[in-house]
């Protein structure tokens, strides 16, 4: 079939219109996402309940495991403490693969990872879906699909698998394992954008009795332990026109924000100079851009032999990737940028070029 000049335009109008309306559906927050996501959050505020759980985390080093015992009693306790660590081949295998066996040199890593609480090893604690804001429970319904399907029991409860999986490339998907009755997460299941399990949490025992709660609360007490949550950042949130004032009116926001991103929030914290960091997320990604006076003395990241060049709008940059976050560093004048997020590393450069190019 042969189109005319008018039939071309007709064409190109429908598709237009049709370009919007779907742009517009997906920046719609479905509602059954959303009414999943205020159900875990309904019931972390309000169910109580103790539980025994082991955790696997696929780290740089190789895959490590651990045994955790949770309290947790709304609204203030939430404490978690570890029985025992598994970082040695012999011990567990996850998958078809054994585990990860340590050199002499991270056998030293693994020592200096004790005296720091072994924070080399594992991954900072999960953010419990309980703590999102509004706005991040809206951007995760927003950009990312639920579905939900009965599943096997956990821990003597019948559950159902929510698999929340992304609208966009490149971006993780996370399966959660919800008590059926409680609604609580037993189960949690973190996968990178090629499927591969960065992280898992499961519950081996759980109890939502008071007698079993107040019984480890007890035995807690008796050690000397404090099981309220501490909720310590050495940062402080503050406004924009408080951020660009803390920088000498030169604070410069990324032109580029990733599909689904929003601004989150700004923070200002002094470390060997007056540092000021951007938040933007997609209700469960999130990347950071620091900015400071360039007083931070030596630069000990490019000792690293992770560390490498890059050039980037014609200024040079450095690049270190730590697990599945991308690290983008580089001054300009007489300020310093950091840009660090688990984005895809291409994602992340085009938001360190707008940096570059606003600062020019």
């Amino acid at each position: 079939m042969i189109l005319k000049p008018r039939d071309v335009g007709w064409l190109l109008s429908i598709a237009f219109m049709l370009l919007i309306l779907t742009v517009h559906a997906i920046s719609e927050p479905s509602s059954d996402a959303l009414e999943i996501l205020k159900g875990i959050v309904n019931a972390e505020e309000k169910v109580a309940y103790v539980g025994t759980r082991m955790t696997v985390t696929n780290t740089p080093y190789g895959t490590g495991a651990r045994e955790e015992i949770v309290i947790h009693q709304p609204p203030e306790i939430h404490a978690v403490t570890v029985l025992s660590i598994l970082e040695d081949g012999r011990s567990l295998k996850f998958g078809a693969e054994a585990l990860h066996k340590d050199s002499e040199g991270n056998r030293r890593d693994g020592r200096r990872g004790e005296r720091r609480g072994n924070r080399s090893r594992f991954s900072p604690n999960r953010r419990r879906m309980g703590t999102l804001s509004q706005k991040e429970i809206e951007l995760l319904a927003q950009n990312y699909t639920f579905s939900s399907t009965p599943a096997d029991p956990i821990a003597g409860q019948k559950t159902d698998l929510v698999t929340v999986s992304p609208r966009f490339e490149a971006r993780p998907t996370k399966r959660l394992y919800l008590a059926r009755d409680a609604g609580i997460i037993l189960r949690i299941e973190d996968l990178d954008s090629d499927g591969n399990l960065r992280f898992m949490s499961v519950y081996t025992h759980i109890s939502f009795e008071e007698e079993a709660i107040q019984q480890k609360l007890a035995e807690w007490h008796r050690d000397g332990n404090s099981p309220v949550e501490k909720k310590r950042r050495r940062s402080q949130p503050i406004t924009l026109p408080e951020a660009k004032t803390v920088l000498g009116n030169r604070l410069i926001e990324p032109a580029y924000l990733p599909p689904g991103f929003q601004f989150l929030e700004v923070r200002y914290f002094r470390h060997r100079s007056d540092t000021v960091y951007l938040r933007y997320t997609d209700g469960m990604l999130t990347f950071t851009v620091f900015e400071s006076k360039s007083k931070q003395g030596r630069n000990r990241t490019g000792k690293r032999k992770s560390v490498e060049p890059v050039q980037i709008q014609g200024t040079e940059a450095r690049h270190e990737k730590r697990g599945p976050t991308h690290i983008l560093q580089w001054s300009i004048s007489d300020l310093n940028f950091t840009v660090m997020g688990e984005l895809h590393r291409d994602e992340l450069i085009k938001v360190a070029e707008s940096l570059i190019l606003a600062a020019k």
